[in-house]
């Protein structure tokens, strides 16, 4: 489940009155899914064991990725100086009853909108907001929107 639903909703209908979404379906085929990136946190299990990559890296971001077909959150360190993954992610759920983890595929899928949206200077606009169909994507970041 996404993240913050209502803020990627009223995105979501601004883009379609505006006809952005239908002419990304037109091009690259129906909207199969959306994914959310936000400010995260580092889970407490995982905090020790990233305690010495964190100190090495005095600035860095803990993002989330969450999707509108899965119960769980991705969740990834990114060291902003340089710039580059600090951690391998990790997954939390939801729920109680989370169902199905996301694949590796959209791990990386994830990561990789992540760092594609992460400026030379180490800023990254969040929230990213991605509409996902089998042959593209079409992701904003909060200041596109």
């Amino acid at each position: 489940m996404l993240k913050d639903q209502q803020k990627f909703d009223q995105l979501g209908e601004k883009l379609f009155m505006d006809g952005v979404l239908q002419d990304f379906e037109k091009k690259h085929g129906p909207i199969k899914g959306r994914m959310m990136v936000t400010e995260g946190k580092i889970p407490p299990e995982m905090l020790m064991k990233l305690q010495p990559e964190l100190m090495k890296n005095p600035k860095w971001i803990v993002v989330d990725g969450s999707f509108d077909f899965s119960n769980y959150t991705i969740g990834m360190v990114v060291g902003l100086n340089p710039v580059r993954p600090i951690s391998n992610g990790w997954l939390t759920p939801q729920l109680n009853h989370p169902g199905v983890a996301p694949t590796k595929n959209w791990q990386e899928f994830f990561m990789e909108k992540v760092m594609q949206n992460i400026d030379e200077n180490g800023k990254i606009d969040l929230p990213l907001y991605s509409w996902i169909s089998d042959k593209s994507d079409l992701t904003l970041n909060g200041k596109e929107k």
